[in-house]
């Protein structure tokens, strides 16, 4: 699944991740929204001899630059492939900055602008947003186009260009050229064959039979409704209980994933039995995913920034007993974390061909869950600088568009404060639940780590 030319155009067939995140966002087509539409953005920190006028400048011809070293914000989906027009001359990257690169000047935050404004992608590309009033930029695109680490990754390209952006005019050499830079897919990197081994196959329907045995599955009780807007939540661990947190799990052998996950079914197990919707099954079960990067399977450059514009995850499911106690399930999540998916000790990064096509009709026909979903994206640093030349970057954070009745939970770490980020949609959600729920999961987080935030 390599790039070729046709024509005009560079092209490649959709892999099985394009294909999946390509349905999950046509899932809100009728409503006219669009389901896990993505967001991630800095607050910045300017220095005073820059006036409004150089900044807004400079974060044009950022956006300029980085679609000529990371042309795939510039991809478009036709049926079954993706595609990209190069550009064909200066004139054209800036009528493609002028109609990509916006303003927003109507609202006071990108947590509003994403909650209240963009139902669906505004535009065929990617998009970047610059919000004078909070000193924030976004770039907004579906899924389809990146993952979550991968939007991190690209927002520190764009500071890279942003701190060498001198004047308004990108670099105009390699205008016409940048079809080099497009990312190939991870099956074309290592060699996936096209034929899907019996026994791989096998595998993969092994793995998702809990979800299609009709055993009953623990979730938060919801108002049914159509959905409406996205809102966003955040607490705010402080570093010296981040710290805390983490000398916590080493000592037990954990990661802080598997400690986290422990607590979110623990303590969606108590609003369920609460909520009376559990009292006749008490068979019920956890039934959720447990999300992997696979860059560190990519080989060199490809597992770093030269290939952020791609989805480099894959999301196993992630069974548990919400009876058990919080050791045996801090445990038990823990071996799933941390096992190989490629070989010698597994073969689990060929199965996930297979695996994620089949996930894919499985959730085009599957009813709507109510289990929060977790996804940890480590810590920020690792693909952000603290400051790019004399640009300081004062926070960061990232959302995704909810229409289905579960809670996106997002954790990182910045500036060693551990931060849990939920998405949900307030159709489902009063905000009150939603902050009691994560109140909760802090709670329970810090007694089974034996904790206490000092007063």
């Amino acid at each position: 699944m390599s790039w070729t030319r046709e024509g005009a155009y560079w092209r490649r067939p959709l892999d099985c991740h394009d294909k999946l995140f390509q349905s999950i966002a046509a899932a809100g087509v009728p409503l006219g929204r669009e389901h896990w539409l993505m967001a991630g953005w800095l607050q910045l920190g300017f220095p005073s001899t820059m006036d409004p006028v150089m900044r807004e400048q400079g974060l044009r011809a950022a956006w300029s630059s980085l679609r000529l070293r990371h042309p795939d914000v510039a991809l478009t989906l036709h049926g079954n492939e993706k595609r990209y027009e190069p550009l064909t001359d200066e004139q054209a990257l800036q009528r493609w900055t002028d109609a990509t690169f916006r303003v927003e000047t109507g609202v006071r935050s990108v947590d509003e602008l994403c909650s209240r404004h963009l139902k669906v992608a505004p535009s065929a590309h990617a998009t970047c947003h610059w919000v004078c009033a909070s000193s924030e930029v976004a770039i907004v695109s579906p899924h389809w186009r990146w993952d979550g680490r991968g939007l991190i990754m690209m927002l520190h390209s764009f500071m890279e260009m942003l701190a060498r952006s001198s004047t308004p005019s990108p670099v105009q050499a390699v205008v016409g050229s940048e079809a080099t830079n497009l990312v190939p897919t991870m099956d074309a990197l290592l060699g996936v064959p096209d034929i899907h081994k019996d026994e791989w196959l096998r595998k993969a329907d092994n793995l998702l039979a809990p979800f299609l045995d009709e055993s009953p599955a623990i979730g938060l009780p919801i108002t049914p409704a159509l959905p409406r807007d996205t809102v966003r939540v955040e607490t705010v661990f402080p570093k010296v209980v981040t710290t805390a947190l983490r000398e916590a799990c080493r000592a037990r052998g954990l990661r802080l994933t598997a400690a986290l996950h422990a607590s979110v079914v623990l303590e969606t197990a108590r609003y369920y039995n609460q909520g009376g919707v559990g009292e006749a099954e008490p068979a019920a079960k956890y039934k959720s995913w447990a999300a992997f990067d696979l860059r560190k399977y990519c080989p060199p450059p490809s597992d770093g920034t030269a290939h952020a514009p791609s989805i480099r995850m894959v999301a196993f499911p992630l069974i548990a007993d919400p009876t058990a106690s919080w050791d045996t399930l801090a445990s038990t999540f823990q071996a799933s974390y941390a096992q190989p998916l490629a070989p010698p000790g597994s073969d689990a990064i060929f199965i996930r061909v297979p695996y994620v096509e089949k996930a894919t009709a499985m959730l085009a026909k599957a009813p709507p869950s109510t289990e929060p979903n977790l996804s940890n994206l480590g810590v920020m640093e690792d693909y952000l600088q603290g400051r790019y030349g004399d640009i300081e970057v004062r926070n960061v954070a990232l959302s995704v568009q909810m229409l289905s009745p579960q809670l996106y939970v997002h954790v990182w770490s910045w500036g060693g404060e551990m931060r849990v980020s939920i998405c949900y949609n307030e159709a489902f959600y009063q905000e009150q639940f939603v902050r009691g729920w994560l109140k909760g999961l802090q709670t329970n987080l810090l007694k089974n780590l034996e904790i206490e935030i000092p007063s």
